[in-house]
């Protein structure tokens, strides 16, 4: 499973390339991860607390997690897109990268299917995954620099 690392990286590629507000879309590419917290509340309750957070991980949970984190902005709907971007990153990264017996919730309430695509396994070198995310990354920032170095103001991929 990509780590956090992987998924700021992807939403800041994302945010870079579709001129949208950096910070938010990497701030919903995070926000899936917030059933990490049952490890916290685990450890202080010392019971089992992943069935309660685990919806968090789904579409529908990170949606309506989105929905609060935007009321904490100025401006509700201008906060609310980027964040949806970044979660849509989260889930697009996650459901390529799954492991074996993983899947993501697509279709939670209404059903807990697990999906995945298998397309590129997990194997004993899962930091290449992340390696590959921050070699993205430098090649996205240069090639930013480059066009705004020569004064171009559109990039078309």
């Amino acid at each position: 499973m990509p780590d956090w690392l992987t998924h700021s990286l992807v939403g800041w590629i994302t945010g870079k390339t579709t001129k949208q507000e950096i910070s938010l879309i990497v701030l919903g590419s995070l926000l899936p991860d917030l059933d990490k917290l049952s490890l916290v509340f685990n450890w202080i309750l010392n019971t089992r607390t992943e069935a309660f957070f685990l919806p968090l991980h789904t579409p529908v949970g990170a949606v309506l997690v989105a929905c609060v984190a935007a009321l904490f902005f100025r401006s509700i709907k201008q906060a609310f897109l980027p964040l949806v971007i970044g979660i849509a990153t989260h889930f697009v990264v996650d459901v390529i990268f799954f492991e074996v017996g993983g899947g993501l919730q697509v279709l939670f309430p209404m059903s807990w299917e697990t999906w995945q695509l298998d397309l590129i396994p997990l194997t004993d070198y899962d930091y290449m995954i992340t390696l590959y995310a921050i070699i993205a990354s430098i090649l996205v920032y240069l090639l930013y620099a480059i066009f705004k170095k020569k004064g171009r103001r559109k990039i078309v991929f």
